[in-house]
């Protein structure tokens, strides 16, 4: 008896799970191949970044702390 052995035996568990892997794997390659190829949607992408980095500087200056560095801004 193995792992997969269960009440619906071990045949009909794993080619789901190959299929759920496939296709996550599946989607993980076409959104990177989008973002390498779309400038726009790296910048979609990035934008909350920069925007959570303005935030923190913003909160720093009304803190009175010394403001953060200037980040790169996405072209």
């Amino acid at each position: 008896m193995n792992l997969h052995d269960g009440m619906a035996g071990p045949m009909t568990q794993l080619p789901i799970m190959d299929f759920i892997v496939g296709l996550a794997v599946s989607f993980a390659i076409v959104f990177f191949a989008a973002w390498l190829i779309s400038p726009r949607l790296r910048a979609r992408v990035e934008r909350p970044k920069y925007r959570f980095q303005a935030n923190v500087r913003s909160y720093d200056e009304v803190q009175g702390a010394s403001p953060a560095p200037e980040a790169k801004s996405p072209r």
